[in-house]
């Protein structure tokens, strides 16, 4: 494996121009576009941030190969599993790697290599398709594909103990957390004042406008599901046309309630297999803890409950107001929790 440091120097140098190309797209400015305009300019973008980094991969793969091949790979090594996803491979690659060890590099580079190519040749088929969530779908998943390859090499690179990480890498688990807080925060801020009333309707969907606007420009929503992302913008531009038109209550009752089913549709990130696994740790263990405990849970307990916002409204409630709350609402909640991960209803 060379170490050459005029050759690690290269490396580095075009995986941080290459990523920073890659983080400049911003696929909020194309998700309104008709499918012949996302044809003619997101796609050629997407096609050659794809073809930049798979020639990149190509050449870490040469340099940093991997040392036995898939079938010679332990139990439990990224590359001995053929079926995982591509992000949970990655992430295992990372989390596997040793102090000082540059395996993980060429174990990364392998992976992305095939699928990137296979981004690049679904994202060829999809040119000639009329379906802008299709096209906006490919080009998506393919950038982030980029991006999780590129960011975990240059951890990867770091962790060997060549330089300081360029870009902020997240693991699967990580975006996914981001998603559930960020969605139950839109969901709290939509259904805060409860149900309108004609009178009221005007406001509650101009509170709901604004609530979305500021989710758009959060950095968290290019990692929302394109599907949603894309029913979001719908359903903002459909309050704004409410509001700019004054249209009658009845309809804007019903754009109302599609909002409210929108939002708490939302809630169905919590099934991501990352979550499910992560949820039920943490849930299971604040069961036993809770056993001990009289009275509210200390601080170190609601610390470890805090990544499970948005996962119950009810525990929300408490995570927000935990000095209000007694032990039996608390024992309550993480009781039925709890019943329904062994039930396997989550």
């Amino acid at each position: 494996m060379p170490e050459r440091p005029r050759e690690l120097a290269k490396f580095k140098t075009e995986l941080a121009s290459l990523t920073a190309r890659v983080l400049a797209v911003d696929i909020r400015a194309y998700e309104s576009m008709p499918p012949d305009r996302l044809a003619s300019e997101l796609e050629p973008i997407v096609s050659g941030l794809l073809a930049s980094a798979n020639g990149l991969i190509a050449e870490v793969r040469v340099a940093y190969g991997a040392v036995a091949s898939t079938e010679e790979r332990a139990e439990g090594d990224p590359l001995a599993a053929p079926y995982a996803g591509f992000e949970q491979a990655i992430d295992a690659a990372i989390a596997a790697q040793s102090s000082s060890s540059l395996q993980a590099v060429g174990d990364i580079a392998f992976l992305a290599h095939l699928e990137l190519r296979q981004r690049a040749e679904r994202l060829e088929r999809v040119k000639a398709c009329r379906d802008a969530i299709a096209i906006v779908g490919e080009c998506d998943s393919a950038l982030r594909r980029v991006r999780k390859a590129l960011t975990s090499i240059d951890l990867a690179f770091a962790r060997a103990g060549y330089g300081e990480a360029a870009f902020d890498f997240a693991s699967e688990l990580e975006d996914s957390l981001r998603v559930r807080r960020a969605c139950a925060r839109l969901r709290a801020r939509v259904l805060a004042a409860g149900e309108p009333t004609p009178g009221t309707l005007h406001a509650a969907l101009r509170a709901a406008g604004t609530a979305i606007a500021m989710l758009v420009g959060w950095d968290v929503y290019p990692s929302l599901r394109v599907r949603d992302r894309l029913q979001l913008r719908d359903v903002q531009r459909r309050i704004l046309d409410w509001l700019r038109h004054e249209k009658d209550p009845t309809a804007g009752m019903r754009l109302w309630q599609d909002l409210v089913a929108f939002v708490r549709m939302l809630a169905q990130v919590n099934r991501r297999q990352e979550l499910l696994e992560h949820d039920a740790v943490i849930v299971h263990a604040a069961a036993v803890e809770l056993e001990s405990i009289a009275g509210a849970p200390p601080a170190a307990v609601l610390a470890r409950l805090a990544p499970l916002e948005g996962l119950d409204e009810e525990l929300d409630a408490l995570l927000a107001r935990p000095e209000r709350a007694g032990a039996g609402a608390w024992h309550g909640a993480i009781a039925r929790l709890a019943r329904g991960y062994r039930r396997g209803a989550r």
